[in-house]
């Protein structure tokens, strides 16, 4: 190796942990700020949400924001949103809850098999499991996320 230069090895590996020339370190725990700027810690999504602070981003899947924060609302009590790592399903532009009387869900990005998504409604209430969006956002995040698109919800 050339005098005067450094290589560091990173690899991802299990458990949430990075490989640093040989030492295991542990990786910044959700809500620390690991992605650019946001609470979440996996540079390959495309959406974060922070559900303590009521925020999300959109990411491009390299770890940069291109998009946020922005306000959001999600399940209440009994009804949580699930944090973790979650996987696009399916999109629907006008979607309307069958579960809640008709509800609609404009611009819905299904992120589990539950029925839980990211889509447009009042962030001034809770949900009960979406993550709900204004108007503008929803439509910026369902034209931004596609089925197979990584997202990460932390609390």
């Amino acid at each position: 190796m050339p005098s005067g230069r450094i290589a560091v090895s990173v690899a991802t590996i299990g458990l949430g942990a990075l490989q640093l020339g040989g030492v295991a370190v542990a990786a910044p725990a959700g809500g620390g700020g690991g992605v650019d700027g946001t609470s979440c810690t996996d540079a390959r999504i495309k959406a974060c949400v922070d559900l303590s602070e009521n925020r999300a981003w959109l990411l491009d899947g390299q770890g940069n924001v291109v998009y946020g924060p922005v306000r959001n609302s999600h399940g209440a009590e009994g009804q949580e949103t699930p944090t973790g790592d979650h996987i696009i399903q399916r999109k629907e532009r006008h979607h309307v809850s069958q579960e809640y009387e008709g509800s609609p869900m404009p611009y819905a990005v299904f992120f589990d098999n539950e029925g839980r998504a990211f889509h447009g409604g009042s962030t001034d209430r809770e949900s009960a499991g979406c993550v709900r969006l204004g108007p503008d956002d929803a439509k910026r995040f369902f034209e931004h996320l596609n089925p197979n698109d990584r997202v990460q919800i932390v609390e």
